[in-house]
Order: structure tokens, then sequence, then C-alpha cells
């Protein structure tokens, strides 16, 4: 009797798994933003919207937080996205300040940045760069195979010292491809550690 019990029980645990694979959400998906530069700010800009095109994973899309658009060549920049990675410059080899804190708070929560605890990037002896800051930043969907980002916000210190603050809230670009992080972000200026007006 509990053969069948358990056969059963396996029956519809399959039958779970193919309902789940067959009845995939689509999630939102964003275009990749036409970002052009802005002048620096010199006091708190945003919240702001934008969604990086990070689908290569060969190589980093680097964003300039203040600037508002991705860097080329020797160009400052603050946060790499690569695929699902994130890191900051910040670190050895890296040439910024950067460094990011991971706090399980609300975006709107957060009116000032932490004087302290900044974790910079490193470079891995294989040779690739990552921050635990960002592990995690994100749940995937065993049945449906989807990353959902996690309700937490970022604070960053850029490459130059100055504070930002961001929160993921995409990751797939229309038709449900993997690779357009959508974030909100806000970026202080004047040098203060205050991100929120």
């Amino acid at each position: 009797m509990w053969l069948w019990a358990v056969l059963a029980g396996f029956v519809a645990l399959m039958a779970l798994v193919v309902v789940g694979s067959v009845t995939r959400p689509t999630p939102p998906g964003f275009a990749a933003t036409a970002l052009t530069p802005r002048a620096l700010p010199e006091s708190l800009a945003g919240p702001d919207t934008v969604t990086l095109d990070a689908r290569a994973d060969d190589r980093w899309a680097r964003f300039d937080l203040a600037r508002r658009t991705v860097a080329a060549g020797g160009e400052p920049w603050d946060l790499g996205v690569k695929r699902h990675h994130l890191v900051v410059n910040g670190g050895t080899g890296l040439g910024g300040a950067g460094g990011v804190i991971r706090l399980d708070q609300p975006f709107a929560d957060i009116p000032e940045a932490p004087p302290d605890g900044y974790a910079p990037s490193r470079v891995t002896p294989g040779g690739d760069t990552v921050n635990a800051m960002f592990d995690g930043w994100y749940r995937y969907g065993y049945l449906t195979h989807l990353l959902t980002p996690r309700p937490v916000t970022f604070v960053l210190r850029t490459h130059d010292g100055r504070f930002a603050k961001l929160a993921i809230l995409d990751y797939y670009c229309p038709g449900a491809v993997p690779g357009c992080l959508t974030l909100v972000y806000t970026y202080q200026g004047d040098g203060t550690r205050r991100l929120a007006p």
C-alpha cells in the first residue's frame, strides 16, 4: 500500500514539473536604454531608470552613474555588468575607489549612504572580476528557469568616492531574452552621503 502512495506522490510531482515548465511566465522585458552622456551632476540626481545591455558573456558593460552612459575604452565607470554578474570599479587592479554595500531595505527607505563597510571587487586567480556583495541579487525559479530580482538595495561608493544607491528591477530583454539589466538609481554629485531629497 505504501508503495502505491509513494508512486502516486512521484507522479504528482512529475506532473507539477511538467505543468510548471509548460506554463512558464513571461517576464516584462525591457529594451536597452539609448544612453547619451549628461553633464556631471553637482547635487542629487535621480531617481533614474535605465536598462543596460549585458547580454555578452565575454565582456563587461561598464556604466558611469554620474554621466549616465556606458563607458568606452579608458573612460571612468562605476558599475560593471556581464550577464547576471555585477562588480564595482574598486579593488586591486581596477583603478577606482569603488565599493558596494547590500541593504535588505526598499530603495525608497534609504535616505543616506552608510559611512563605511563598502566591499571592493576582486580579481580571482582565474582572472575574472567578482564582488560577493552582489551574490544572490536574484531568486532562481527552478520550474521557470527565470531570474527574479530580490527586494534589496545596493549602495555604491563610486570610482571617485561619491555615492549612489540602486535597485535591480528586471533582467530580461523583450521576448524573455536574458541579459538586459534594468535598474533604478540615485546619484549624489556633491560628495555627501545624502541619497534622498
